[in-house]
C-alpha cells in the first residue's frame, strides 16, 4: 500500500479538493494522511470526514504589511520542521498540494527530503504559494490555458478542479424535500464560501419583504458565526445557516444562486448545473475570484455582478428567476463547463509517484 500526503487546509477552496482527491486515492487502496490548518472552516468539514486521518499544520499567510512579513519567516521555519517530523512518521511516498499557506512548509520538507512534490492550482490566477512550490515541484495542475512563467511547459498540466463524492445532482423535488424546503416557487440560494460573505447576508436581510411579495424562498449560508434561523410567511421561507454539509442537495434544489467565485464553487454549481449571478471578493488575494467569474461568465455559465453594485442586483435576479429559457441556456454552458472539468491526470500521476518502484530483475 502506497502512503500520499495532501496539504489541502486553510479555506474550503483549498480542503474541498483534497478530500475529494483522498476519496478517490482510498477507493483504489492508498493511505492518505491530510495536514488542515487549525481554523473553524477546517473543523466543520473535516468532522464530515471520519475516514481520513487529518494532522494540524504549521503556518501563517505571507500577509500585507511589515508586521506580518517579518512573522512569516519565523512561523515558515516552524511549519517546514513540523512537516519534516511528519514525514519522518508517515513515510509519504509522494506529496500534493493545493495551494495556500498550509502548503509551503510541507512542500519544503518534501522537496529536502527527496519526496515528489505535486501542486494543483484551482484560480485563474495562482497565489504566491503555487509560484513559489512550483520551481522545485515535480509537476503544477493548472487551470485550462493558465500556465506560470519560468516555469518548464514540460511540467505543467491542465487540470480540472476535484470535487467531492457527495456533491452531486439530485432531482428538484427530491433535494427540497430534504431541505424542507416547499416544492412551489423558486429557490434562490445565497453563499459566500466556506468562509461566508456578510456582505451577502445584508442583502438577503434587506429583501425579505420583497422575496415574500414574490413568493421566493432563499436558502443563506451565513459562514461561520453567522446569522442562523428562519423567516417564514403565507408565501416564501427564508432560511439562514452558518454552514450546509449537503451542498449537492442545496445547488440541486435551487433555480438560481448568488455566490462568490471561488473555483470550489463554480466547479460544484457546474457538477449540479445550478445557474449563478457571481459576486467577486474584490479583497481575494490577485483578484483570482474576478477572474475565475470572467471566465465562467465569458462561457455563458454564470453573471458577473462587482459587489459595488449590489443595491441594483435585485432586478437582475428577478428577471432572471422569471426567465426559464435564459436560466436554461446557463445550465446548458454548465453541463459544458462539468464535462471539461477533468482531473483524471492528477489522480493518475498522484498514483504513479505513490507508487512503489519495482524491484530490478535478477
Amino acid at each position: 500500500m502506497s502512503r500520499v500526503l495532501l496539504a489541502c487546509g486553510g479555506t474550503g477552496g483549498h480542503l474541498a479538493p483534497g478530500i475529494a482527491l483522498a476519496q478517490r486515492l482510498t477507493d483504489e487502496g492508498h493511505e492518505c494522511l491530510l495536514v488542515v490548518s487549525s481554523k473553524a472552516v477546517d473543523a466543520r468539514m473535516t468532522a464530515h470526514y471520519p475516514r481520513f486521518t487529518f494532522v494540524p499544520g504549521r503556518g501563517r499567510g505571507f500577509g500585507p504589511g511589515l508586521v506580518n512579513k517579518l512573522r512569516f519567516f519565523p512561523a515558515l521555519l516552524g511549519s517546514i520542521w513540523s512537516a519534516w517530523r511528519l514525514t519522518r512518521r508517515f513515510r509519504p511516498s509522494a506529496l500534493v498540494c493545493f495551494g495556500g499557506f498550509m502548503s509551503v512548509g510541507p512542500a519544503i520538507a518534501c522537496w529536502l527530503s527527496g519526496i515528489p512534490v505535486l501542486v494543483h492550482e484551482s484560480n485563474r490566477r495562482p497565489g504566491k504559494a503555487v509560484r513559489l512550490i512550483a520551481r522545485f515541484a515535480r509537476s503544477i495542475h493548472l487551470p485550462t490555458g493558465v500556465r506560470l512563467e519560468g516555469v518548464a511547459a514540460a511540467r505543467q498540466h491542465d487540470s480540472g478542479f476535484p470535487v467531492r463524492a457527495e456533491v452531486r445532482p439530485s432531482s428538484r423535488d427530491v433535494a427540497r424535500k430534504a431541505l424542507g424546503f416547499p416544492a412551489t416557487g423558486r429557490l434562490l440560494l445565497v453563499l459566500g464560501g466556506s468562509q461566508g460573505a456578510n456582505v451577502l447576508t445584508r442583502w438577503v436581510e434587506g429583501q425579505l419583504g420583497e422575496l415574500a411579495a414574490r413568493g421566493i424562498h432563499v436558502l443563506c449560508l451565513t459562514g461561520p458565526n453567522g446569522r442562523e434561523g428562519e423567516v417564514r410567511t403565507e408565501t416564501s421561507l427564508v432560511r439562514f445557516m452558518p454552514f450546509c454539509h449537503q451542498m449537492g442537495l442545496a445547488y440541486s434544489a435551487s433555480d438560481l444562486a448568488v455566490t462568490r467565485a471561488g473555483a470550489g464553487t463554480l466547479a460544484e454549481l457546474a457538477t449540479c448545473r445550478t445557474p449563478a449571478v457571481l459576486v467577486p471578493l474584490p479583497s481575494a488575494a490577485d483578484d483570482h475570484q474576478t477572474a475565475n467569474a470572467l471566465f465562467a461568465a465569458e462561457a455563458g455559465a454564470a453573471i458577473l455582478w462587482p459587489e459595488r453594485d449590489l443595491p441594483q442586483l435585485a432586478t437582475l435576479l428577478y428577471d432572471r428567476l422569471s426567465n426559464n429559457a435564459a436560466l436554461a441556456e446557463m445550465r446548458d454552458a454548465l453541463a459544458l463547463a462539468d464535462a471539461a472539468n477533468r482531473w483524471e491526470e492528477l489522480f493518475q500521476e498522484t498514483v504513479q509517484l505513490a507508487r512503489p518502484p519495482r524491484a530490478s530483475a535478477g
